[in-house]
């Protein structure tokens, strides 16, 4: 039990985490069966809040000119924060307050769209402005805020 809170001491050392993650990597270090009880220490010790975590991991993955609300909720359901949770997370990072979210998501999609243009978006061809549709998409924007942000039409899944 000593080396499996130790471990997991060590691991929250180096970054943040769920609880999901570290019942994975105590499995993996062969401290599968005390995984439960670890967390549970960690929880009662403050340590380990998963709700928390989606928060200040969602404000960081949102940060202006990194990610869009899709590709965060993907990446907070992965380390193991439950969809509702994760949701509410995006939402909160997005717009602090819940009112705004969709002026919030555009402004900064073309934040980052103006970064990776290295230039005013009205000087871009159709290829370019093809080109940075796809990597606004592929950021995790919607079609609406993409298209906010280059002045294009998208329906909603960015067609």
């Amino acid at each position: 039990m000593a080396r499996a809170r130790a471990r997991a001491l060590r691991l929250l050392a180096a970054r943040p985490r769920t609880e999901l993650e570290i019942r994975r990597r105590l499995a993996r270090a062969g401290h599968g069966e005390e995984a439960a009880e670890v967390v549970s220490w960690l929880r009662g010790l403050g340590y380990l809040d998963d709700a928390a975590y989606a928060r200040e991991r969602a404000r960081g993955l949102l940060a202006p000119g990194r990610l869009g609300p899709r590709v965060a909720l993907e990446r907070l359901v992965a380390a193991g924060i439950p969809r509702e949770a994760a949701r509410a997370a995006v939402a909160d990072a997005l717009a602090p307050g819940g009112a705004g979210a969709a002026a919030a998501e555009a402004a900064r999609c073309r934040l980052l769209a103006e970064r990776r243009a290295r230039g005013p978006l009205a000087a871009l061809d159709d290829r370019g402005r093809a080109r940075l549709v796809r990597f606004l998409l592929g950021r995790g924007f919607s079609g609406p805020a993409v298209s906010a942000a280059l002045g294009v039409h998208l329906d909603d899944d960015g067609r």
